[in-house]
């Protein structure tokens, strides 16, 4: 089987009616989504370490994309008052944002925001 393959005759060179195999082309189109896409995932972590309410409502409709769409979103907003911070005896208030979504599929999505305490003047 070895005397075989020597025995076969080489290519012969390339004619000029012939022409060399043609160079695949590059497709940027993979990067350029690829590089939008990184674009906007820094931009909603940027706007989530500003604000996270709003990164919260973003996250929101992109969950809703697999369960089917958001049927309904309640948002209510609470003061816990006069809690007693650990190791000290200050009184603060906390105001509580609580974002409840409830998705077309039966699903829930419950969000508790806490913003940060304020002094409090309790009698």
């Amino acid at each position: 089987m070895a005397s075989q393959q020597a025995t076969q005759p080489a290519k012969p060179p390339a004619t000029a009616n012939q022409k060399p195999p043609a160079k695949p082309k590059r497709r940027i189109g993979c990067t350029v989504w690829l590089f939008m896409f990184a674009i906007l995932a820094l931009g909603l972590l940027g706007v989530g370490l500003l604000q996270p309410v709003k990164l919260a409502i973003a996250q929101e409709y992109i969950v809703g994309f697999t369960r089917g769409g958001i049927r309904e979103t309640v948002e209510t907003t609470s003061v816990d008052s006069c809690i007693r911070i650990a190791g000290s005896n200050e009184l603060v208030s906390i105001p509580r944002t609580r974002r409840v979504t409830t998705y077309n599929n039966g699903t829930v999505l419950e969000i508790t925001f806490s913003d940060q305490p304020l002094p409090a003047e309790c009698n």
